[in-house]
């Protein structure tokens, strides 16, 4: 069992739901709940687009498989793909 907590920042690009989740012990979550309103909602839509393209093109599983490679190596924040 792990004690490990996080803040989970939702958001939707062309379409699909998206959760970006900041663990609570990351030095960015402060800098990150700092921003103005909206800011952080917009770079993880930048980031998305930048790295996977047009999510609605993609298939459930195929956005697995891309947020898997965005993800990997992270150690303070990843990106997941949310309720859609």
């Amino acid at each position: 069992m792990t004690n490990t907590t996080y803040k989970d920042f939702p958001f939707t690009a062309n379409g699909v739901n998206f959760v970006s989740r900041v663990y609570s012990d990351s030095p960015l979550l402060s800098k990150i709940e700092s921003l103005p309103e909206g800011v952080f909602v917009s770079m993880n839509i930048q980031a998305v687009t930048e790295m996977i393209g047009d999510a609605s093109l993609l298939t459930h599983d195929e956005l697995l498989n891309e947020l898997d490679v965005v993800n990997a190596g992270g150690s303070h924040a990843f990106i997941l793909l949310g309720d859609n």
